[in-house]
């Protein structure tokens, strides 16, 4: 896989991650942006990865499945394709 350089996101907001094994035995990653005393106003994220791959990101994968930790999200939808990648 080529890895894409790092650009800076604006418009970085808080968030909350929590993780746990999905059907397929794959991490799930869950993620709540938006105001923490007031759910109904979150959007949520989800994304998986294969044990194999979430091992190689954060090491014990199954002792993560119990993590929720907060953390910071930047998401740029539509963003100008760069001279790179059109």
């Amino acid at each position: 896989m080529q890895t894409q350089p790092h650009r800076p996101i604006s418009g970085i907001v808080d968030a909350v991650v929590t993780t746990s094994l999905d059907a397929d035995g794959a991490l799930a990653f869950h993620l709540v942006v938006g105001p923490s005393n007031r759910p109904h106003e979150c959007d949520r994220i989800e994304f998986t990865l294969d044990l194999e791959d979430a091992r190689a990101l954060v090491g014990d994968a199954e002792r993560a499945v119990t993590a929720q930790v907060p953390c910071r999200l930047g998401v740029e939808f539509n963003a100008a394709p760069s001279a790179r990648h059109p």
